[in-house]
């Protein structure tokens, strides 16, 4: 892993194609901007977590479908509504 420190106003680039420029710094917040052409995708981390974990189920799925696999989904699927309805 690569560690930067980097002040407001300040970026790095990333293999001569995306620009990350620290916007803003509250606190332990940082407000952070992305340029980058538009066929790269960029998620949050968490929400690429989730969606490499919808994957890996959907290919489960696909490969042997059983009830088994069928309550696993049932259960994360339950859990992601939760998330996304609680309170930031």
């Amino acid at each position: 892993m690569l560690i930067l420190t980097r002040k407001q106003n300040e970026s790095l680039v990333i293999d001569d194609q995306i620009v990350v420029t620290i916007l803003d710094i509250e606190g332990e917040r940082v407000k952070i901007g992305i340029s980058a052409p538009r066929e790269i995708t960029i998620h949050r981390k968490e929400l690429w977590d989730a969606i490499n974990e919808q994957s890996k189920i959907a290919e489960s799925l696909a490969q042997e479908t059983n009830q088994d696999n069928l309550e696993e989904l049932r259960k994360f699927l339950a859990l992601e509504v939760s998330e996304e309805t609680k309170p930031a």
